[in-house]
């Protein structure tokens, strides 16, 4: 389940990276480069063989590649001093199975589907997250991606959260992204939008949903029915 869970993330990022002509494969790793956007942008999906994590280090330091890379844990880069730990995350997931929809989605849910749309979504991800989310790199996903869907919670005019999901080429429903305005936390905002995102996972017949939690997060899935299984890190690389 673990590896089901982390192949979601990586599948959703190289998604995103092709959509904008921003992905980078090779034997050894992945990469998303962005210019304008700190998300995606980031080095993923190690193949863990003798000399990657050094040349990694190097390109980095080129500017040849991303400075953010995200991990599986253990790995050992917390012993580097090339390495500066960001955050940690559980990674999670809910049997579909067990679903049962109790009620009606909340209304002040709104699926993206403009570039006006795309903007609010970008701005709050930016200011829940703490790091840019670019508004053309969410209008990318919204115009051409048969894969992805974003929502944003409105309350009268203002956008105070904001969610995606994506299917993967496993059927299985990774939810993404679910992030609340500091202005709107503390009024179930980010239950209403799992909820929802859950129903929508439900609804296309998806097996598994799947998602990475942070600490503040964690408690909030578990009570859902989310269960833990491994854990993934990201690091920035110094220079």
């Amino acid at each position: 389940m673990n590896n089901q869970i982390i192949d979601n993330l990586y599948e959703f990022w190289k998604h995103i990276g092709k959509l904008n002509n921003r992905l980078i494969e090779t034997e050894k790793y992945s990469a998303v480069s962005m210019d304008s956007s700190d998300w995606p942008n980031r080095i993923f999906d190690l193949r863990q063989d003798y000399g990657v994590i050094e040349e990694i280090k190097t390109l980095s330091k080129e500017n040849e590649l991303p400075e953010i890379i995200t991990i599986t844990k253990p790995n050992g880069l917390n012993s580097d001093s090339d390495f500066e730990f960001v955050f940690g995350q559980k990674n999670m997931a809910f049997d579909l199975d067990l679903f049962s929809k109790k009620s009606s989605p909340d209304p002040k849910i709104k699926r993206v589907k403009t570039e006006k749309e795309s903007i609010e979504f970008a701005n709050t991800a930016s200011e829940s997250f703490g790091y840019l989310v670019d508004q053309n790199v969410i209008f990318e996903i919204v115009k051409n991606s048969k894969t992805v869907r974003l929502f944003t919670y409105q309350e009268d005019i203002e956008c105070l959260g904001c969610g995606i999901v994506f299917f993967d080429s496993n059927n299985n429903a990774g939810l993404h992204m679910i992030g609340t305005l500091p202005k709107g936390r503390g009024k179930g905002i980010g239950k209403s939008m799992t909820e929802k995102l859950l129903l929508e996972a439900n609804e296309s017949n998806a097996e598994i949903c799947v998602l990475h939690a942070s600490l503040m997060g964690e408690t909030i899935y578990a009570k859902l029915g989310f269960k833990p299984y491994g854990e993934i890190e990201t690091y920035r690389i110094l220079k």
